[in-house]
């Protein structure tokens, strides 16, 4: 199994939790598996930084409780109302049998090869992301997507990612769409009866001007 970085941790005791946040520490909670749930404080600093590393809750992480160790995926995050930094945290264990939800990136590649694109087409994006099933062993990082040989008007759909071994869409019985191609904006230009018509209204304007100094 893929881990993707350690959050140091510690045991703790259900009760009063501002003596863990004056520790730089944030309360939390291990579930799931055949052990009954524990009660942890987590590192912020660290578990800020793996958070700012993106995908947070599609990766593996590593707890290092007082030397003990266990694999887990971020569930839930609560945050505080008002100043927005967390105030607790759920994790769930995994391990290589562990079927989990994520959302996995997807990633546009060989722009520069679709014809579409190079005729001044614009890439309209659908999803970015494709929540999928799978086993905690074997999440993906991102899904490619090749637009080379696209043109203009050609859509891109769920079928044209090639998914792993078990991976599983949670939206099934639908070929959703990922992207399209779109044919570039022209803006219309002004008809040529529009603008004399425009240069006829100003030369009457002008000319009643005149004739209203002259009145005078």
């Amino acid at each position: 199994m893929k881990i993707s970085g350690s959050i140091p941790a510690k045991n703790r005791i259900k009760g009063n939790t501002s003596p863990v946040f004056k520790e730089g520490m944030v309360p939390s909670i291990i579930y799931g598996g055949k052990i009954e749930p524990k009660m942890v404080s987590v590192h912020n600093i660290t578990l800020k930084k793996r958070f700012e590393e993106g995908q947070f809750y599609s990766k593996v992480f590593e707890l290092d409780i007082d030397g003990t160790k266990e694999a887990v995926v971020v569930k839930s995050i609560q945050r505080h109302k008002v100043k927005n930094f967390p105030i607790h945290v759920d994790f769930q264990r995994v391990d290589d049998k562990t079927r989990i939800v994520v959302s996995i990136p997807i990633e546009f590649i060989n722009q520069e090869l679709s014809p579409g694109l190079k005729q001044g087409g614009v890439l309209n994006v659908v999803r970015r992301e494709i929540e999928l099933s799978c086993l905690a062993n074997n999440i993906p990082e991102k899904f490619e997507i090749d637009l080379e040989g696209k043109e203009v008007g050609d859509d891109i759909r769920l079928s044209s990612v090639e998914l792993g071994e078990g991976m599983k869409p949670t939206i099934v019985g639908r070929d959703f769409m990922l992207s399209t191609i779109q044919a570039p904006k022209v803006e219309e230009a002004a008809t040529p009866e529009a603008g004399a018509t425009e240069e006829a209204a100003t030369d009457e304007k002008a000319e009643e001007k005149k004739e209203d100094k002259a009145a005078e």
